[in-house]
């Protein structure tokens, strides 16, 4: 999603939730720019990687690469507690939510 979303992204999940409520968020972590390298940078700080699909087309395709410190940040205002985790190919970043 696009860096301007993240805060309406979480804010609207947060609405859904009920206080202390277990949040997991993951994505792909940045192994995966080894086959589809970073094409592009838009003047917000978004990334984009070009894919081509198997009927030959290629489509540029948004793929942030939130780091640890930005997740911290960003969920810091709603969380009592937080833990982030780089695996082989994803990225986990778990954190409950306040009461």
């Amino acid at each position: 999603m696009p860096k301007a979303a993240r805060i309406r992204f979480l804010n609207s999940l947060h609405a859904r939730l009920l206080p202390g409520a277990r949040v997991l968020l993951l994505d792909n972590g940045t192994v995966q720019q080894n086959d589809f390298p970073i094409a592009e940078t838009d003047s917000d700080g978004n990334t984009y990687q070009s894919r081509q699909l198997r009927d030959g087309s290629i489509h540029r395709v948004l793929k942030n690469f939130p780091t640890k410190n930005e997740m911290q940040i960003l969920v810091e205002p709603y969380a009592d507690s937080f833990l982030y985790q780089e695996l082989d190919n994803f990225w986990l970043c778990e954190y409950q939510l306040k009461r």
